[in-house]
């Protein structure tokens, strides 16, 4: 006859097992003291058993979907507390199972376009610093990649290119006239050409910048115009920034 007695962990009376537990709370007590056992031991069964894992999951497929939308929340829960209590697995795992991992990505990928977009558009959105520095980072270890990439999509989108290049040259170039003015306030202000942003000299190589980019929707209006040297304008890319000062009469370089 089994022996009864009441569980230490539970406080319930039920079937002896080991150490004044009964069989539940023993097991759920090895089971943490014994993590990487029982991780080797279930990937030894699953390895084992691959073909009935699989038949397993094909038909029950539709009940396990079901029961993870139905306990979505919970069930991110857990794989949260899960991750937190286990950090550098899952990254320890993808390292061992590379192709495999790379494989189901894809497959991801290919089924949930729409979807990954989506989550891509949104962590764009939400952090556009971290994704300014992952897109350079990506780009200066790429680069021969980017460039072919960039080249295809040019010859797919030949439209495109057509109206980027209508629109540099149609509304990225001030009328002559804005020119002369932007470069008289700046003689003004100074005494002579100077860069607005490094305030040094350049009357032979400074360019008009457009404060707000054109490819952003900038405008070739005196307001949205500034000097800067060759060096700080190429520097600027296509970033919003005005480095202009004052509009008063300063000359500080025809100061005595």
């Amino acid at each position: 006859m089994p022996k009864l007695m009441i569980c230490k962990k539970c406080e319930e009376l039920k079937q002896h097992e080991a150490k004044g537990m009964c069989k539940e709370c023993y097991n759920e007590k090895w089971r943490f003291e014994n993590k990487e056992k029982k991780r080797a031991y279930d990937k030894k069964w699953r390895d084992e058993n691959s073909e009935y894992n699989k038949k397993w999951r094909d038909e029950n497929s539709e009940h396990n979907k079901k029961w993870r939308d139905e306990n979505s929340e919970e069930l991110k829960a857990y794989q949260k507390k899960w991750h937190h209590e286990n950090p550098g697995y899952k990254g320890k795992y993808y390292l061992e199972n590379l192709e495999k991992e790379r494989a189901r990505s894809r497959k991801y990928r290919l089924e949930n376009s729409e979807k990954v977009k989506a989550a891509k558009r949104k962590h764009s959105l939400e952090n556009p610093g971290k994704t300014k520095a992952y897109n350079k980072k990506y780009r200066l270890e790429n680069l021969e990649k980017t460039k072919a990439s960039l080249k295809k999509w040019q010859i797919e989108n030949p439209g495109k290119m057509r109206e980027f290049g209508l629109k540099r040259r149609g509304y990225g170039i001030p009328k002559r006239g804005v020119v002369d003015r932007i470069t008289t306030t700046n003689i003004l202000k100074y005494g002579e050409i100077v860069c607005e942003k490094c305030k040094e000299k350049c009357p032979d190589n400074y360019h008009v910048d457009h404060v707000v980019p054109v490819s952003k929707g900038g405008s070739n209006d005196y307001g949205n115009l500034q000097i800067l040297c060759e060096h700080c304008n190429c520097s600027k890319h296509t970033d919003i920034a005005d480095y202009r000062q004052s509009k008063q009469r300063q000359q500080p370089f025809l100061r005595i």
